[in-house]
C-alpha cells in the first residue's frame, strides 16, 4: 500500500494541458464520437451541459485530483498576442450522490499563468471581438493567478422530471512586470438552470437557461510620482491618449442564453444526442470622470454586442459486435458589432459562420486493442468591416482534420494510449495565417487499482505553421487525473 501511495504522489509531482480535457480520450488524440467512453455520452449533461441530468449521469461517488501544465511558444501569432504562455493548474472535482435527495457536484481550481512579451496591450483578451482595448508603450510580461469554484445540484422533482442548477465564480489577479506596471482584476460569475424530462426510457428532452456577468478592471499607476501614458484604442489605428498619475478602465460584459437538448437511445447498440443554444451578450467600456461635486462616475467609452447560436448533433451505432460507427454535425454563427455611444457611430461589425461534419469508426481487434479513426470537414466564412480603420475583409476556408487513436491493455488494468491529428486550414481566422498545417501528437497511460482509484497521465504536443513561411507556434501540455472512488 505504501508503494501505491508513493506512486500516486510521484505522478502528482511530475504531472504538471487543460483540466477540462477528458483524460482517457485526450491520450488517444482527442477522438470523441467514434468510441464509447464514460465521459463522452451524448446525453443532456455531457453534450448540452444541462445540470438537471447530473443525477442520471453520475451515480457513483468519486473525487478527481487534476494537476496540469500547458506551455505554448512561437512567432506565429497576432500583433498583440504574447510570445509565450505558461499555465499551471491544480484542480479538485467531486461528485456525491445523495439518493432520493439528489446529486451534488463541486469543483475548485487554482491557476497561475505567465504571458510573456505582450506588445503594449493591457487587456486580458485583446482579440475578444470588440473594437476597443487599452495599451501602454512597452512590451512586457503579465502574471495572472487566482481561484475558480463551481457547484452543481440535481434532483428528481417529479417522476421522470429532473431539476438542476449550477453556479460558478472565477477571479484572476494580474500584474505587468514593467512600465506601466498595470494591475488587472478579472472576475467571472455565471449560473445555469436546467430541466430534463424522460418521456420514455428511450427518449428525453432538456432545457437550460444561462446568465453570466464578467468584469475586468485595469489600472495603470505611476510608481515614481510621474505621469503614466495610456492609449485607449478604437479599432487598430486610432486611439485617445491620456496622461495622468493613475489611469483606469472597467470592462463589463453581461450575457444570457437558452438551450435545448434531445437524447434518444433506441437500444443498447445506438445513441443519439442534439444540443442547440442561443447566447447573446453586451459589453461596456467604462472610463471614470470627475463630477462638479468631486465625486467620480463612469461613462461608456465603447459598446459592443455579440449574438451566437450553435447546433450540435452526434450519434453512434454498433454496426457489428466489435465495429462502432459515429458521426457529428455542427452549425455555428457569431455576429458582433461595436460603436461609440457618445456619437452613436458604428465602428466595426463582423460575422463568422461555420458548419462542420465528421465521421468516424472504432474497432476492437481483441479484448486488449482498440483503434479509432475520425475525419472532419469544416466550412468557415467570415465578413469583417472596420469602418474606423477603413478596412474590410471577407474569406472562406475549407478545413480538414484527421484524428487517430489507439488504446492497448498491456497488463491487467494497465493501458497505453497514443494519438495523432493532422489538419489543414487555408485561412486561419484565429491567427491570420494562410495555408496552415498543424499536427497533434498525444501519449497517455492509465492504471486501475482494484476499484479503489484510477490514474491517467497524458502528454500532448502540437505545432502550427503557415506554409512557405518561417513562423511557427508549438504547444506542449501534460495533465494527470487521479480518480478516487471513496473519500
Amino acid at each position: 500500500m505504501k508503494k501505491v501511495f508513493f506512486f500516486v504522489a510521484l505522478l502528482l509531482l511530475v504531472s504538471t494541458f487543460v483540466t477540462a480535457q477528458v483524460s482517457r480520450t485526450s491520450g488517444m488524440g482527442g477522438v470523441t464520437y467514434s468510441i464509447k467512453d464514460i465521459d463522452h455520452s451524448f446525453d443532456p449533461y455531457d453534450l448540452g451541459k444541462n445540470p438537471a441530468w447530473l443525477a442520471l449521469d453520475e451515480t457513483e461517488t468519486w473525487l478527481r485530483i487534476l494537476p496540469s501544465i500547458d506551455y505554448s511558444n512561437g512567432n506565429y501569432k497576432k500583433y498583440y498576442d504574447p510570445q509565450s504562455v505558461t499555465n499551471y493548474n491544480l484542480g479538485f472535482r467531486g461528485v456525491k450522490p445523495l439518493g432520493v435527495d439528489g446529486t451534488f457536484l463541486g469543483e475548485t481550481y487554482y491557476s497561475y499563468e505567465m504571458r510573456r512579451d505582450i506588445n503594449r496591450s493591457l487587456k486580458y483578451d485583446t482579440y475578444g471581438g470588440e473594437a476597443f482595448f487599452m495599451a501602454d508603450t512597452t512590451q512586457g510580461t503579465f502574471r495572472y493567478n487566482g481561484p475558480s469554484i463551481k457547484f452543481m445540484y440535481s434532483f428528481e422533482l417529479f417522476p421522470d422530471l429532473y431539476l438542476g442548477a449550477s453556479v460558478n465564480y472565477r477571479i484572476l489577479d494580474g500584474l505587468k512586470n514593467v512600465y506601466s506596471r498595470a494591475t488587472v482584476l478579472y472576475r467571472e460569475v455565471g449560473g445555469t438552470v436546467g430541466l430534463a424530462y424522460r418521456l420514455s426510457p428511450e427518449f428525453s428532452i432538456g432545457l437550460t437557461g444561462v446568465l453570466s456577468d464578467d468584469q475586468e478592471k485595469i489600472e495603470a499607476k505611476s510608481e515614481d510620482l510621474t505621469e503614466v501614458e495610456i492609449f485607449n484604442f478604437r479599432g487598430e489605428t486610432y486611439s485617445v491618449r491620456k496622461r495622468s498619475s493613475s489611469v483606469n478602465q472597467t470592462i463589463r460584459k453581461k450575457g444570457r442564453g437558452i438551450g435545448t437538448q434531445l437524447y434518444y437511445t433506441p437500444d443498447e447498440k445506438s445513441e443519439y444526442g442534439l444540443h442547440a443554444d442561443l447566447f447573446n451578450s453586451d459589453e461596456d467600456i467604462l472610463i471614470p470622470y470627475s463630477t462638479s461635486t468631486q465625486s467620480f462616475e463612469e461613462y461608456s467609452e465603447g459598446y459592443a454586442s455579440f449574438q451566437n447560436y450553435n447546433i450540435l448533433f452526434r450519434g453512434r451505432y454498433e454496426l457489428l459486435k466489435d465495429l462502432l460507427l459515429g458521426g457529428s454535425f455542427e452549425i455555428h454563427h457569431r455576429n458582433s458589432w461595436s460603436k461609440n455611444p457618445a456619437r452613436d457611430l458604428l465602428l466595426w461589425e463582423w460575422k463568422v459562420n461555420s458548419w462542420n461534419v465528421g465521421i468516424g469508426a472504432s474497432y476492437q481487434f481483441d479484448q486488449n486493442l482498440l483503434l479509432s479513426l475520425e475525419y472532419e470537414f469544416e466550412k468557415v466564412t467570415s465578413d469583417s468591416s472596420k469602418y474606423i480603420d477603413s478596412r474590410s475583409a471577407n474569406f472562406a476556408s475549407n478545413n480538414h482534420l484527421i484524428r487517430t487513436g489507439i488504446e492497448q491493455e498491456i497488463f491487467d488494468n494497465l493501458f497505453a494510449r497514443a494519438g495523432f491529428n493532422y489538419g489543414i486550414i487555408p485561412e486561419d481566422i484565429l491567427s491570420g495565417g494562410k495555408d496552415v498545417n498543424y499536427y497533434v501528437v498525444t501519449l497517455g497511460t492509465g492504471l486501475k487499482f482494484n476499484n479503489s482509484f484510477d490514474v491517467d497521465l497524458t502528454f500532448v504536443y502540437n505545432s502550427y505553421q503557415p506554409k512557405n513561411e518561417n513562423i511557427k507556434r508549438t504547444r506542449f501540455g501534460s495533465f494527470l487525473t487521479v480518480k478516487l472512488f471513496s473519500f
